[in-house]
């Protein structure tokens, strides 16, 4: 039976790198990036105001559940920031976290606009991503990026339970308000 995995997480947590390794070490995965979809496919809808697409979510669910119904790998991983909110059906989900302050140097380099980076630190800090697969996957797991990440992937994959959550950012929200230049809260 086909394994289907949901590799979630804010922009600059590390989903691509982590997916993009985990399918090197199993012998028959298929990776699927929700992005590259989006935009080889045409599956938006119109621009946001800062220029960025805005995906058609019942497009793209229905061309990932294509892609899934059509693979013949035993195991099939999808990547990208929006998988949180939608329901990739038999899945299991896997947020991946990132430290604050990572984020806002990775979300810099590559140029985010500022607006863009305070969201996405927001959204890291009160855990948007692992909160919202949790309510739209049975099962569902949280796991910190960095060098053990794909590993862990791996194990969760292979049915090894682990990396069940409880990674706090709120903590480390303030400092980086601060670099921000916003007041803390």
């Amino acid at each position: 039976m086909k394994k289907v995995v949901v590799i979630t997480g804010t922009p600059c947590s590390g989903k691509t790198t982590i997916s993009r390794e985990v399918s090197r070490r199993l012998p028959s995965c298929e990776l699927i990036s929700a992005n590259d979809l989006v935009k080889g496919k045409n599956l938006f809808t119109g621009y946001s105001k800062n220029g960025e697409m805005i995906a058609d979510m019942r497009r793209l669910s229905a061309e990932i559940g294509r892609r899934i119904k059509g693979s013949e790998k035993d195991v099939v991983i999808v990547e990208g920031h929006l998988l949180c909110d939608l329901k990739v059906r038999g899945a299991v989900a896997i947020t991946i976290r990132e430290h604050l302050g990572t984020l806002l140097s990775r979300m810099e380099k590559r140029g985010y606009a500022h607006k863009k980076i305070e969201d996405n630190i927001v959204a890291e800090s009160i855990d948007y991503c692992g909160v919202n697969a949790s309510g739209n996957y049975v099962e569902a797991y949280e796991i910190l990026s960095g060098p053990r990440a794909a590993a862990s992937v791996v194990s969760i994959i292979s049915g090894k339970k682990g990396g069940m959550g409880g990674i706090d950012m709120l903590e480390e929200l303030n400092g980086i308000l601060k670099k921000l230049g916003k007041a803390a809260i």
